[in-house]
């Protein structure tokens, strides 16, 4: 009875420490997977950081229209993956108004697919807002683009 229990003492020493190497295995591959997460998560941040200041910076150059640029800025700063998140809304309330105003406006087929009349009248709501709002529009995409240089 004595060598049955030296046995089972010894099969269950071994089962314990192969059960213990297994699951220091299985840790050390989730802390890898969640390295290799938050990698991606700061390369994703680091594309929309870039695309969102090359967006900023053409609109306050005048290369791109000041709707389309908040429509894009709206949907890219939605999609950053931060701890300490700006809330756009407040922060930028000119963009948001302007994101507001365009957000379901038709785009590429849709528009074709769309009466002359009601474009040309959706355009003129849109011109309205880019004139409206220009100025803070700008105001806000400056203090945005002074938060990008600093979170990035």
């Amino acid at each position: 009875m004595t060598t049955g229990w030296i046995i089972a003492f010894g099969l269950a020493t071994l089962l314990v420490a192969g059960l213990g190497l297994y699951l220091g295995r299985l840790l050390r591959l989730l802390q890898q997977q969640k390295q290799q997460q938050q990698a991606d998560v700061q390369k994703k941040n680091a594309y929309l950081f870039e695309s969102i200041d090359l967006i900023g910076r053409a609109m306050q150059e005048g290369q791109c229209e000041l709707s389309e640029g908040a429509l894009r800025i709206w949907v890219l700063l939605d999609h950053l993956q931060l701890g300490q998140k700006p809330e756009a809304k407040t922060q930028y309330p000119a963009l948001f108004q302007m994101y507001e105003v365009v957000k379901d406006m038709p785009t590429h087929q849709a528009r074709k697919e769309r009466d002359k009349k009601e474009i040309r009248h959706l355009d003129h709501i849109r011109q309205q807002a880019e004139i409206n709002l220009k100025d803070a529009i700008l105001a806000d995409v400056g203090t945005l683009l002074d938060w990008l240089k600093k979170a990035a």
